[in-house]
């Protein structure tokens, strides 16, 4: 992978791809009005879904070439899309947002789940838009406002899996739970990724535009859904002092 850094006489470009990851993450942030997150907090998600990004670079470089035959069958297509692609980048922002956010007793909140997760999939996004506009800067204007919202959309499937999780005590509800949260989002990306693929194939460019719209509006009606159902939750309690949510 070329150096982010080859980008440098393009900065506007670059500031208004971090503008547009920004956004999406303020959208998530407004709406958690009981106990907002620190700043850090926020970056240190966001941190994850950027190095998310790099690992799942890295893991989808060891794949063979031949699954990345885009003019291929359907079926290969398909699988490129369900059985790789998606699941592997939201399984990876997710260990990210897992491994380093989880323990902070800052989440300590159902609407916590989303926020992070938002984060996660805006640094995921935010590094995947710098890779295309490498070639073409002014690509941004079309995957700021999409690919950054496809990304959050996404990862809220198991950013509100992972905020619901953290209520219920250990055992299989809360396992099943993330597992469902993380299979749905794997199922949307996939299912975006395909239509993309599918164009000036099987489908139009105009007929997949509806398709996506449609797909968008789906996940955004589940995120309102699950933002309304996080904030009738109170904020955990933890069981020992030092544990309390900071105030």
């Amino acid at each position: 992978m070329r150096s982010l850094l080859e980008i440098g006489p393009n900065a506007a470009w670059v500031l208004l791809a971090v503008v547009f990851a920004g956004i999406w993450v303020y959208a998530l942030y407004r709406e958690d009005i009981r106990n907002p997150e620190p700043i850090w907090m926020l970056l240190l998600a966001a941190g994850a879904g950027v190095g998310a990004f790099l690992v799942a670079d890295r893991v989808e470089g060891w794949l063979p070439t031949s699954l990345y035959n885009l003019h291929g069958p359907l079926q290969s297509r398909a699988a490129l899309a369900f059985l790789v692609i998606g699941p592997v980048e939201e399984l990876i922002k997710f260990l990210g947002v897992l491994v380093l956010v989880w323990p902070w007793t800052h989440f300590d909140e159902p609407m916590d789940g989303l926020v992070y997760a938002a984060a996660a999939g805006a640094g995921f996004a935010l590094v995947e838009n710098l890779e295309f506009m490498r070639e073409e800067p002014a690509v941004i204007l079309s995957r700021g406002p999409a690919a950054t919202c496809a990304h959050v959309l996404f990862a809220a499937f198991w950013g509100a899996a992972l905020g619901q999780a953290k209520h219920l005590g250990r055992g299989w509800k809360r396992l099943s739970i993330v597992a469902v949260g993380l299979a749905l989002a794997s199922l949307a990306h996939g299912a975006f990724d395909l239509v993309t693929f599918s164009v000036n194939h099987e489908l139009t460019l105009d007929q997949g535009r509806v398709i996506q719209i449609a797909l968008v509006g789906v996940c955004l009606v589940f995120l309102r859904w699950r933002i309304r159902a996080a904030l009738k939750v109170r904020p955990f309690q933890y069981r020992r002092k030092q544990e309390a949510p900071p105030r």
